[in-house]
């Protein structure tokens, strides 16, 4: 009977924890340069969701890199960090943002990034989920395959030698 009870509760923290997670992560693959070199196109960022029971027990802070519903796009996702909060100003070289509601969002790569420099505060509410974990493409490590050189007849390679026939 014991061992009976303890296999239901076994089995019930296993469905709670399968929910838990399966309700608690999202993924996004990175299709733009503007958070290299972090995170390079290809990469699939895992993140844990604000609004999910682990999200809530870890909310944004500065520092993160987030997953957002960016205001100034409609209907787009992007990745961004986390430089400031609610309520903290924000200043690097010439670009300030002012104390006020909402993150500061700027993309790692200046100079490719459209964020909050060029479109102000990100509201918490467009804040989707901070990112856990970068996982590189499968062929991210691989090295280009090496071509034959054109050239010659026969598409045989620049050098090698020639049959005879």
């Amino acid at each position: 009977m014991v061992s009976r009870r303890r296999t239901l509760a076994a089995v019930g923290l296993l469905a709670t924890l399968s929910v838990l997670a399966a309700t608690s992560f999202e993924r996004h693959v990175v299709r733009g340069e503007s958070m290299k070199p972090a995170l390079r196109p290809r990469d699939t960022v895992v993140s844990v969701r604000c609004r999910s029971l682990l999200g809530l027990l870890r909310g944004p802070r500065v520092g993160d890199v987030a997953v957002l519903e960016l205001p100034w796009e409609h209907d787009l996702i992007g990745i961004k960090r986390l430089v400031a909060g609610p309520g903290e100003a924000w200043g690097e070289n010439a670009d300030r943002i002012e104390p006020g509601p909402g993150w500061v969002a700027i993309g790692d790569e200046r100079i490719l990034s459209t964020d909050s420099r060029h479109h102000g505060r990100v509201p918490t509410t467009a804040i989707r989920g901070v990112m856990l974990a970068r996982v590189e493409p499968p062929d991210a490590g691989a090295t280009p395959r090496s071509r034959p050189r054109a050239g010659g007849r026969g598409g045989r390679e620049a050098g090698s030698p020639r049959r005879s026939r």
